[in-house]
């Protein structure tokens, strides 16, 4: 989230957030009546808790308020709460002419089980910092001035200057807890995040490595544009536009600006056309300054005042983030489209960009390369975060959206080393406070869990990792009445089972699977030789791998769902990648970048989801790049992640058949017995949403669709879906 200058006003704190759909719903009406989410603090830092400081601010019915950290009260921004001292530099005794600021954080120490909870707001922001609170001013609750004053890192005389601070942002809204980690104005310290939700939703997004580690990949990759983004007095990494060298009259200040004038003077006499997602397909061409593009379905305009200046491609500011709410979905997708490169000026005017396939992002110069180095698989969780404003087009920010939350939990430090020691912990506290006892896999008797400090009546919530099942028994000898949990969430004061439990047994959950495939055994290969490898456990790796080389392997897939593959590389290149493929190459399904690793036996670990169908078949691992070694890969089933949608419902059996022809096609699909569908949605085979079209007729387009496998979803009024399909050419 951008922030104005210190000693500005804080105005709308949602705008181009992660949860800016949260926002939109909520800033023309008052907050509903929204369930609280308790927000638990892990810190998995270098800092002691008593070292850790935590603030919460936000928005609640028009009134900018602050959450104790200690009680969980809110209260309304006022002047009178700037009662603490702080720093005084060149003189800057800050907004008040005191030097006194806002008295709303506490140390992690002095807060309840370390648990916060966020009731419904809008605009909210966790502030965590480390050996001393920020200086925050308040100016009041509504009115004008109203508001706070946040840390400006440009500002010299700002009383932050050196201080230590993460941000997570927060919206409890109507449709949903919003949340993410962000990168978009700086990365000073690694953070985690986890939601729980109903339904055994659950998503987790953050860096996994350590902080050093962090700054040692910066410092041995960054290029010279972006090496002044690197704070070596302060050890944090600043987005490019917070630095001298990408200001006006810096070095890099029109680091974009050639390629903003050839997407502009190319679309003077031809149509940009892209694909918006659910937003639509749009047409556009340059008039005057102005990027005006219409969208197909409906003819509504959304513009591009004028050709926006480096700060605004590379901040979403100006004349990319104003105006009506369809010239502001132009102007993201543009921006984003801009930062990752992704406008391919090598292709005629009229032909249909693809803008959403992330590994086109990135490759060509210039290409925002702060936000790419985010994106590494070996730093941030799946390749998910908020490097720059909108880097939720087409998903691919850190944003955690749960209709129906539960819980979340912000680890401080990040997930490095967080590995449990088993995957079951037992709790106190349905709100999973007080004291902890991890459980490994066995079984457990009375004493047994009594050794362990667990009493009877003491197990009141279980926390379940995915892959294993706990079963309760009423009796010593694991018999008699059993109850089997194999979700995380689950209370057991209400059902009665806590005061009753005699033993217990944790085992691996019959439904997970997992398998690892070493790479020299295929069942077939073309150009790619065996060689010995350093990495653990030894045996032979393949290596020689060119661009056009493949491999394939047999596997047998217990059932339909979402997978992670983890593949084991090593390689001294860098835009490296791999494909996953079946049906001979036919269907495609997915890619991952290889991250240059430092030499051919300096190995890590990459990875990404797809979708697999049950059954036995060939997979084959296809490259166009070549210059890596792979080892090993690993296949596991995936729980609760937010992915693909479940698109392999079988439909009704009185549900009336729909066809779609051709198959394969080109430019329309004729779309038969649609009377009672309400509603087409086709997906990639990631199963990324990239059309939806509500009351369809019998002609549904898909001329703007890359040639591939897409699957179409057809919805119908009595609640039936089909699933079909079909090849684009």
């Amino acid at each position: 989230m951008k922030t104005r200058s210190f000693f500005s006003l804080v105005a709308v704190l949602c705008t181009r957030m992660a949860f800016v759909l949260a926002c939109t719903i909520m800033l023309n009406s008052k907050l509903q009546a929204q369930s609280p989410v308790p927000f638990t603090l892990n810190n998995n830092s270098a800092y002691p808790d008593a070292n850790v400081y935590v603030a919460v601010v936000g928005i609640i019915n028009d009134n900018y308020v602050w959450i104790d950290p200690k009680t969980g009260a809110v209260n309304l921004m006022s002047v009178a709460n700037n009662t603490v001292p702080g720093p005084v530099i060149n003189g800057n005794q800050g907004p008040g002419g005191n030097g006194r600021y806002a008295n709303c954080f506490a140390r992690l120490s002095e807060i309840p089980n370390k648990t916060i909870s966020i009731p419904a707001i809008k605009g909210c922001r966790m502030l965590i910092s480390f050996n001393s609170q920020l200086f925050l001013y308040f100016f009041g609750a509504s009115g004008a001035p109203s508001g706070y004053a946040a840390p400006d890192l440009a500002n010299p005389t700002d009383p932050n200057q050196g201080i230590r601070f993460e941000t997570i942002e927060i919206a409890n809204a109507p449709n949903g807890l919003w949340t993410n980690t962000t990168r978009v104005d700086h990365y000073q310290y690694p953070m985690g995040l986890e939601v729980w939700g109903n339904g055994g939703f659950y998503q987790k997004v953050g860096e996994f490595i350590p902080h050093n580690q962090i700054l040692s990949l910066w410092q041995s990759t960054a290029p010279a544009e972006f090496a002044a983004c690197y704070d070596a007095a302060n050890g944090i990494i600043k987005f490019p536009s917070k630095t001298s060298a990408f200001k006006p009259g810096g070095p890099q200040a029109n680091y974009f600006n050639a390629y903003v004038d050839a997407i502009w003077s190319k679309y003077r006499n031809g149509n940009l056309v892209f694909n918006a997602g659910d937003a639509g397909t749009f047409n556009g061409r340059v008039s005057g300054d102005a990027f005006i593009f219409t969208r197909s379905s409906d003819g509504q305009v959304g513009t591009i005042s004028r050709k926006p200046t480096n700060t605004e491609v590379m901040e979403g500011s100006g004349v990319m983030a104003t105006g009506s709410d369809l010239d502001k979905v132009v102007q993201a997708q543009i921006c984003a489209a801009i930062n990752r490169h992704a406008i391919d000026l090598n292709l005629p005017t009229g032909a249909t960009q693809d803008l959403a396939t992330a590994a086109k992002y990135y490759q060509t110069a210039p290409y925002n390369w702060y936000c790419k180095f985010w994106h590494r698989s070996d730093i941030s969780l799946q390749s998910l975060t908020y490097s720059f404003c909108y880097d939720d087009v087409f998903n691919y920010s850190s944003t955690i959206n749960s209709s129906s939350p539960i819980r979340a939990t912000v680890t401080i430090g990040g997930f490095a080393g967080t590995t449990p020691s088993g995957p079951v912990t037992a709790y106190k506290d349905c709100n999973y406070g007080g004291y902890a006892v991890s459980l490994g896999q066995g079984t457990y008797t009375l004493s047994q869990l009594n050794a362990l400090g667990i009493q009877n009546d003491d197990i009141s919530s279980l926390r379940i990792s995915a892959g294993y099942k706990v079963t309760l028994y009423k009796h010593d000898n694991f018999g008699g009445a059993a109850l089997t949990l194999t979700a995380d969430d689950n209370c057991l004061v209400d059902n009665g089972w806590n005061d009753s439990t005699s033993s217990l047994k944790v085992e691996p959950n019959s439904a997970s699977f997992s398998t690892v495939i070493q790479a020299e055994d295929y069942s077939f290969m073309s150009g790619i030789d065996v060689e010995p490898t350093t990495d653990a456990g030894g045996g032979q790796n393949v290596g020689w791998i060119d661009a056009g080389d493949w491999m394939s392997y047999p596997v047998t897939i217990p059932a339909n769902g979402t997978y992670r593959i983890d593949y084991r590389v090593a390689s001294p290149n860098a835009n490296t990648s791999l494909r996953l493929e079946k049906d001979a190459g036919a269907t495609q399904l997915g890619s991952v970048t290889i991250p240059n690793t430092g030499g051919w036996q300096n190995w890590t670990t990459v990875s990404h989801t797809v979708n697999l169908p049950a059954g036995s078949y060939d997979i084959g691992i296809a490259t166009t790049t070549g210059g890596f070694n792979l080892n090993y890969l690993t296949i596991t089933s995936v729980s609760g992640a937010r992915l693909a949608p479940q698109i392999a419902a079988v439909p009704k059996a009185d549900a009336p058949t729909v066809t779609l022809s051709p198959n394969p096609v080109r430019e329309q699909l004729q779309l038969r017995g649609n009377e009672k569908v309400y509603l087409i949605s086709i997906y990639d085979i990631n199963g990324r949403a990239i059309m939806t079209v509500k009351k369809p007729g019998n002609i549904i387009p898909v001329s703007s669709l890359t040639p591939g496998v897409y699957i179409v979803v057809l919805k119908q009024q009595d609640g039936s879906r089909q699933s079909i399909k079909i090849i684009k050419q």
